[in-house]
């Protein structure tokens, strides 16, 4: 016969899944023993790694350790540390997965926490996994001023979704003093799903499909939510996605970021034409800190001899060091590419 300790323990570990906000009364009122001792033992089970706690006092919510689906909220602020949330809250479930996707998910998480902490603003930062049979699902959540008016803030750009474009090719940072602009750009190509929301926009890139777009969102996300989805049996590689858009310096030999997709139809505003100078600039807004530039004309129908003039001849002119290559296109496209560049 049990003891009321292992009782009380055993009562604590398989109840804590549906009550991760009110075990301390449900394990008194069913088992019969005070609240503090409730806590005792929780205090227990915290030490020994099995049950893990976020918050304090009322706000105090705990989760098994060895649970898949979880949720913790923490408050941001110089303390909050992305590799301890990582290691204390999320790595152990994590553990026995694939090597590649386990690299996948460590990168993208600790990027994705890290951006909340340095760039968010905000106060509260809310993750959590969701785990079905065949993928793992990732999301990070603040609640603060929002990555596309942050970035059109600073950058001054005409409208949030422009922010995107710019976004989409890396190395654009808020905060050039400590980061180098790389987190999203290669989380967004990491996983097999990855969403980006702030306040009505969303961007959404899905690399199974080769598809990446914007849309409105009616729910109007308060902040920023990142969802990231990637299958258990994915082959994806994180090295290998590095060494895509990498090359080795030939002065030092250390790899550097130096080259950037870019899906030109994201400089589009609904079905507009991309025509004018003023489009193309939008494209190659600092296009200057890579040497090979893929412009990606998926979905893009027709462009115009100024916009074609301005990418390839003036830009050109101007940047001689940077390969500038073209892909996806359709044949109206091909026709005003090939005969700007015969006019050069």
């Amino acid at each position: 016969m049990k003891n009321l300790s292992q009782e009380t323990r055993d009562f604590i570990l398989k109840n804590l899944s549906d009550h991760p906000r009110d075990i301390v009364r449900v394990t008194a009122e069913k088992i019969g023993v005070a609240i503090p001792t409730v806590h005792r033992h929780l205090k227990r089970l915290i030490n020994e790694g099995e049950v893990a706690k976020t918050g304090k006092t009322r706000a105090a919510t705990y989760f098994l350790k060895s649970a898949r689906n979880k949720s913790f909220h923490f408050p941001v602020s110089r303390d909050l540390e992305e590799h301890k949330v990582w290691q204390d809250y999320f790595l152990d479930s994590f553990k026995g997965i694939p090597e590649n996707i386990l690299k996948i998910c460590d990168y993208g998480f600790m990027e994705m926490v890290n951006n909340v902490i340095d760039h968010s603003e905000g106060k509260n930062l809310w993750v959590s996994t969701q785990w079905e049979k065949d993928s793992i699902r990732i999301n990070v959540r603040d609640d603060g001023v929002g990555v596309f008016r942050k970035i059109q803030k600073t950058f001054q750009l005409e409208d949030e979704k422009e922010s995107i474009l710019q976004l989409s090719k890396g190395k654009l940072t808020t905060d050039k003093k400590n980061h180098s602009g790389q987190g999203i750009f290669f989380t967004s190509r990491g996983f097999d799903r990855f969403t980006l929301s702030s306040f009505g926009l969303t961007y959404l890139k899905f690399n199974l499909e080769d598809d990446w777009f914007v849309k409105s969102d009616q729910e109007n996300i308060k902040g920023t939510w990142v969802t990231m989805l990637i299958s258990l049996d994915s082959k994806r590689d994180i090295i290998n996605i590095f060494s895509d858009y990498t090359t080795e310096d030939p002065e030092d030999g250390i790899p550097r970021f130096d080259k950037t997709h870019i899906l030109v139809k994201l400089s589009q505003s609904g079905d507009d034409t991309l025509v004018s100078r003023s489009q193309a600039r939008r494209v190659l807004m600092g296009l200057e800190k890579f040497k090979h530039v893929v412009l990606d004309f998926s979905g893009v129908s027709a462009v115009g001899q100024g916009f074609v003039d301005e990418v390839f001849r003036v830009y050109q002119n101007k940047n001689p060091h940077i390969k500038i290559e073209h892909i996806n296109l359709n044949d109206d496209v091909k026709f005003m590419i090939e005969r700007g560049i015969s006019k050069e």
